[in-house]
């Protein structure tokens, strides 16, 4: 892997037929990082640029790849959350036309050079999920009370109803 430029001009990537790989740190990606418990590590950048052969629009595309650190919403603890984006994006000058609506890519306006670090954050942000939780069954905070049938598990009053037969388990008024 190489390094990366700070910052690009999409467009002059696209006419040349482009490719940029290589890593950038998560530590550069502040609003990424103010979701994950620790902004370490990094993410790996596989960008390519050229001209679509259909309509010679240009064209970004690639993979961005960064394992994360994330706090299930359910336990609280730690999850570790591969977070991959594959961002396929037209580039376009101001004052050009958009991609017609069959067109599945987004499209993006360049005016200027572009800061590598939020452009690549912005397409991971895009990608992360909504609710980065422990894969289903695989959360500590899953399991029900010991004792507690799977009728009473789907009960979301299981837990109460379990701890209201238990002597010394509430606390009386």
């Amino acid at each position: 892997m190489t390094g990366l430029p700070v910052a690009i001009d999409p467009l002059k990537l696209a006419e040349r037929g482009s490719r940029l790989t290589g890593r950038l740190p998560l530590r550069g990606m502040s609003r990424l990082a103010e979701q994950c418990l620790e902004d370490k590590g990094d993410v790996e950048v596989d960008l390519e640029f050229g001209r679509r052969e259909q309509n010679n629009r240009r064209l970004m595309s690639g993979r961005l790849q960064a394992r994360l650190q994330v706090a299930c919403p359910r336990c609280l603890r730690p999850v570790e959350l591969l977070l991959e984006a594959r961002p396929e994006v037209v580039l376009l000058r101001p004052g050009e036309a958009e991609p017609d609506e069959l067109d599945t890519a987004e499209s993006m306006v360049i005016e200027q050079a572009v800061e590598l670090n939020r452009l690549v954050e912005d397409e991971l942000l895009l990608a992360l999920p909504m609710y980065p939780a422990h894969p289903e069954g695989q959360c500590p905070a899953g399991s029900t009370a010991a004792g507690a049938g799977q009728a009473k598990r789907n009960n979301p009053f299981a837990v109460l109803e379990a701890l209201k037969g238990e002597p010394g388990k509430h606390s009386k008024r």
